[in-house]
């Protein structure tokens, strides 16, 4: 059985109903951080992609990420050997694939497989969904953990585990304290992995909204300054890599769903935050600037709005 073959029979396997762990109870001090962190050890190559963003085109999840990855060099210019990956994909709603709502599950775990292959210790796939009660439930309907486990990956969801928080600072204008999930403060490499769908609250979930699922209190972002928060989230701690999964996403009703659907048949790939965001926006049908935190995001530094004076590729 081929890569392509074994992803696809692990995510239409089903998933088993398993409470997962999570990491330690080790007591630390707290983490400042006022800039993105270093270089992450687990990066093989830190050379400048001759493209700003890498899009691959078409329907079939295997096949994009892999030749978006061939396009971009490879997986193992990314993943050193001995690497402790984590990816955070959005199964943050206890829907199915084919309702839009979440990230591929055959993408997550065909991206886990990759990784592990090129050398990994350890690839852990992370969320939080948005209601404490459906963890389980999450897990079940989005078919995530059977696919990522048959993989060789694991899963985790941090619902009420206190433990894998970490204390951090940030000095920011919303962000100033908070608790962040562990796993990604002492990942070699991080990768985000959203989705792109609609959100009543902050127009759209992209890559930038998705890592909310990072922090222990929530809803400490809705009740201040939404985007401005997001915003800072996403200069406190940056992805290496955002692979942005556009092949189809609900275009109403999110982020929960469920709601009507439209194919882009597309998966972006690059390290500018703002400039994915942006350029999804835009598949969207709306313009980046109207997206408080993209904006925000682009006039703090984080990264460019402006994608279309990029260098893009497309495969």
């Amino acid at each position: 059985m081929d890569r392509r073959e074994f992803i696809k029979a692990a995510a239409l396997a089903g998933v088993s109903l398993s409470t997962l762990g999570c990491l330690g109870t080790e007591k630390t001090p707290p983490v400042s951080s006022t800039a993105a962190p270093p270089v992450a050890t687990g990066i093989a190559s830190t050379t400048s992609p001759a493209y700003d963003l890498t899009i691959a085109q078409g329907t079939d999840p295997v096949s994009l990420l892999e030749r978006g990855f061939k396009a971009l060099g490879g997986v193992e210019r990314y993943v050193k050997k001995g690497a402790n990956v984590v990816i955070k994909p959005n199964f943050s709603v206890p829907r199915t694939p084919e309702e839009a709502a979440t990230t591929n599950t055959v993408m997550v775990a065909t991206l886990t497989k990759m990784c592990l292959d090129a050398g990994a210790k350890e690839v852990r796939v992370i969320d939080q969904p948005l209601n404490s009660s459906t963890p389980v439930l999450c897990l079940e309907r989005t078919g995530i953990k059977r696919a990522v486990e048959q993989a060789g990956g694991k899963v985790f969801t941090y619902n009420g585990v206190r433990d894998a928080f970490r204390p951090v600072t940030f000095s920011g204008k919303t962000l100033t304290s908070f608790d962040y999930v562990k796993d990604v403060l002492d990942a070699d490499l991080f990768i985000n992995f959203p989705i792109l769908k609609h959100h009543r609250g902050a127009k759209l979930t992209l890559g930038m909204k998705n890592l909310m699922g990072l922090v222990w209190d929530r809803r400490y972002f809705h009740s201040s300054d939404l985007h401005q928060g997001i915003a800072e989230l996403a200069a406190f701690r940056k992805p290496h890599l955002t692979i942005m999964d556009a092949i189809r996403g609900i275009t109403d009703n999110g982020p929960v769903g469920p709601g009507p659907i439209r194919e882009y048949g597309q998966v972006i790939f690059g390290t500018d935050q703002v400039a994915i965001d942006a350029y999804a926006a835009n598949l969207f049908g709306m313009k980046p600037q109207d997206v408080g935190y993209i904006r925000i995001a682009a006039e703090m530094g984080i990264g460019n709005i402006q994608w279309e004076k990029l260098k893009l590729q497309k495969v």
